[in-house]
């Protein structure tokens, strides 16, 4: 086959010649606008290969010769070389490719608002284009806006390499060198490494070296790390050097090589490559990314080095990340390279600014709200809205009139309220986008899904991912509460205990369900298994306080009912902060003097408590009309009994009055473990909160009465979050439009707490229903 090149100033002018030259039937291969004019390769159709088993003639030259091309559109160049057809061939696949992909994408964020919202999320936190297209292709429709992040940063959880453990890296024997280009924090972080190696094996087992002789004063600066750590350090200049060196080195050493930064555009690159493939011993690499580095910089410096000709790079070590604005960038590169992170430094101090994070954690470090504050460099939601609508096609007349007819007749179906009156389909929009904003019930509505759809996930699995949604609702510092409630359960017959957990804010609000545990006559059932005999109500409740007590990214407060004197004194021997509700007959010691708790306490001075204290909780505790003022008290006693030390303890009482006449509405009695904070809001909010809780599950008891088949335990962790939900839709005023809603479905003017989880269960097929 020959390929002819036609140039000419315009389209027009390039076709005019492929016509003249080769037929009104040449088969046009590609075309392109070049410098000067347009290019386009062009063949006659009906031309065979030339080595083909029975080749046509070659059709004869036009009677009419084209007339000579002017310098800048020179005539046809037939017989291009079979390698630039198949360059050429390449790059007309991988442009088609290219733009077939785009529409696909295009066509996608269209369809899904949430992969629109969820792309410029992720944006602003750092993350490439090229990251963010490949993975939210993947990204199931239909999700809830914080169901979309949580499954987006599940995604790149999964798929960011780090160090499975230090001991991996910390062999005997290891040789390790940290390239990058200059000013990343390479020495530092040498520096670093080295007091860790020290550490685990002590000055004798490590040997530090250093090829920078350019920079001034680089390899005095470590020389002085090394007399401060009593190890060796040699400067080395050439390959050699570095094989006399390696030769001093005893095999079961530990040798750390900081190199010369090099820029990734510097062809000394290779060089450096070639001095540490050369050193006659196996030296690993890691490359230093600098978090502060623009995305784009961070990938020219990974394509660089990781196409350098050394040894493959081992992973990196991410530098700065104090400094940086979003690490979003440095992980996006580590993870499309597949470059495990090590560590990550965050300051200059030397050793302890160098950290050693999980995948989970250094995601959820990019995806802190912080990281995404003041972004210059991303479009916002604006600016990706009028892209879109640029691009969005117009409505069909059918679809504009079956819009019309929706927002006509949907609210009069839904709504209907002893008024009469009805909600609009925007009303019902806002209660619906209402949702979706709430973490809460956003997740109760994913797992109504998927259990709608058969697809319940088990209680492990829930679990997992909403204490994941819980530690990210919270501070590093900002302490947290995990209320615990039992409650009696009627399955299918058989009679039984819940015994619940869920977490809250500092201020009260609920964040996720926690570990739920369930029992029946023939068995005990728990996220991590089951077990014939049940555990006694004190070691059930010690498992669940256990198991959410670690890892909790900030002081826990673990607020239960009862619990025995044995729970108690375990809990304070492990140093956790606990709350018990209790009798006002329990028995404590005050002042070496037996007494019930409710006497303790009338020696105490109490204190009033702001109302704001009980943001959503005016109506708990059966106090709904009433107008009650708040005081609390607090003091010293003991535990006492017989074989063991006595157990110092905080005791706590609280009072509703009824602000018009002085009438004592409710008290509460609590005993506390002394690592508890005596300020008496906490204690005074985490009582009510627990009161609060087991009286909404109490109401979300029959959905584990409903007939399906999933798993006891499974069921009731999407028991307790509906419960946590319906509770949550029915005290928040934030959530008073969708509430509202949720009556007026329900043909009523309020929506009450009893009826709470009929009008959670109302929205979310509202949700479905406009979603279709």
């Amino acid at each position: 086959m020959n390929i002819s090149r036609f140039f000419g100033a315009t389209n027009r002018e390039a076709m005019r010649q492929v016509r003249l030259a080769l037929g009104p039937d040449a088969l046009i291969i590609s075309n392109k606008r070049v410098n000067g004019g347009v290019e386009i390769l062009a063949t006659d159709q009906t031309s065979l290969p030339e080595d083909g088993p029975a080749a046509a003639p070659a059709r004869p030259a036009p009677s009419a010769a084209p007339r000579p091309a002017p310098p800048s559109a020179a005539g046809p160049h037939p017989g291009l070389p079979e390698a630039d057809l198949m360059g050429v061939i390449g790059e007309l696949k991988g442009s088609l490719e290219t733009r077939i992909d785009e529409l696909l994408w295009g066509s996608q964020l269209r369809r899904s608002p949430q992969a629109v919202t969820l792309f410029q999320s992720l944006l602003r936190f750092g993350f490439s284009t090229a990251l963010l297209r490949a993975m939210l292709k993947r990204m199931p429709e239909q999700l809830a806006n914080r169901a979309a992040f949580q499954w987006a940063r599940n995604e790149l959880v999964s798929h960011l390499p780090v160090l499975s453990s230090e001991d991996a890296l910390w062999q005997p024997g290891l040789a390790l060198a940290l390239v990058g280009p200059t000013g990343v924090g390479k020495t530092t972080t040498v520096a670093k490494l080295a007091a860790r190696c020290v550490r685990r094996s002590g000055p004798g087992s490590l040997v530090l070296v250093t090829t920078d002789t350019y920079r001034i004063g680089a390899h005095e600066q470590l020389k002085i790390y090394g007399q401060m750590l009593r190890v060796p350090v040699h400067v080395v200049q050439d390959v050699h050097e570095m094989r006399r060196v390696m030769q001093t080195v005893r095999p079961d050493q530990t040798l750390l090589i900081d190199n010369v930064g090099i820029s990734q555009r510097d062809r000394y690159i290779h060089e450096q490559a070639a001095l540490l493939a050369g050193a006659g011993r196996a030296v690993e690499r890691l490359l230093v990314l600098n978090a502060v580095s623009h995305g784009d910089t961070l990938d020219e410096v990974a394509r660089s080095y990781a196409g350098d000709g050394g040894t493959p790079l081992r992973g990196c070590i991410i530098s700065k990340i104090d400094e940086a604005s979003r690490l979003g960038a440095a992980l996006d590169t580590a993870i499309r390279y597949k470059l495990p992170i090590h560590y990550v430094s965050n300051g200059q101090k030397v050793p302890e600014n160098l950290l050693f994070l999980s995948a989970a954690e250094l995601i959820d470090r990019a995806l802190a709200p912080a990281q995404a504050n003041r972004t210059l460099y991303a479009p916002s939601e604006a600016d990706l809205a009028a892209l879109l609508s640029m691009t969005q096609p117009a409505d069909s007349p059918d679809a504009a009139a079956e819009r019309r007819r929706q927002q006509i007749l949907l609210p009069q179906l839904l709504t209907g309220s002893s008024r009469g009156d009805v909600l609009s389909l925007d009303q019902l929009q806002t209660a619906v986008a209402l949702q979706d904003e709430d973490s809460v019930l956003s997740e109760a509505y994913d797992l109504w899904r998927s259990r709608a759809a058969g697809a319940l996930p088990s209680a492990a699995e829930a679990i997992e991912h909403l204490r994941r949604v819980a530690h990210g609702g919270l501070g590093e510092t900002q302490p947290a509460l995990v209320a615990h409630a039992r409650q009696s359960l009627d399955w299918q017959g058989r009679r039984g205990a819940w015994l619940g957990a869920a977490w809250f804010d500092s201020q009260g609000r609920p964040l996720a369900a926690a570990a739920q545990q369930a029992g029946l006559a023939d068995g005990w059932h728990t996220p991590s298994g089951a077990r014939l005999s049940a555990p006694s109500t004190a070691d059930a409740l010690l498992s669940q306080i256990e198991a959410e007590g670690r890892d909790a990214p900030a002081p826990v407060l673990h607020v239960f009912d009862g619990g025995s004197q044995a729970l108690m004194r375990t809990l304070s021997a492990n140093e956790c902060q606990w709350l018990a509700a209790s009798s006002p007959r329990a028995r404590v010691y005050l002042d070496d003097e037996p007494c019930v708790l409710s006497a303790a306490v009338q020696s105490l001075m109490y204190r009033p408590l702001d109302a704001q204290a009980f943001w959503p909780l005016l109506s708990a505790a059966s106090l709904e009309g009433a107008q009650p003022a708040w005081w609390a008290a607090t003091g010293r006693a003991e535990l006492r009994v017989r074989g063991e030390p006595a157990l110092p303890v905080r005791i706590f009482s609280l009072r509703a009055v009824d602000a018009r006449d002085g009438r004592l509405l409710k008290a509460w009695f609590a005993v506390a473990g002394m690592a508890v904070d005596p300020d008496p809001v906490p204690m005074a909010r985490a009582l009510v909160l627990r009161q609060e809780c087991q009286a909404a599950w109490r109401q979300a008891v029959p959905l584990l009465a409903d007939a399906g088949r999933e798993p006891l335990v499974d069921r009731a962790v999407f028991t307790a979050q509906m419960g946590l939900a319906a509770w949550r839709l029915a005290q928040d005023p934030a959530l008073g439009p969708a509430a509202r809603a949720a009556a007026r479905m329900l043909g009523a003017d309020r929506l009450s707490p009893r009826h709470a989880h009929a009008g959670l269960l109302k929205l979310f097929a509202l949700k479905e229903l406009l979603s279709a």
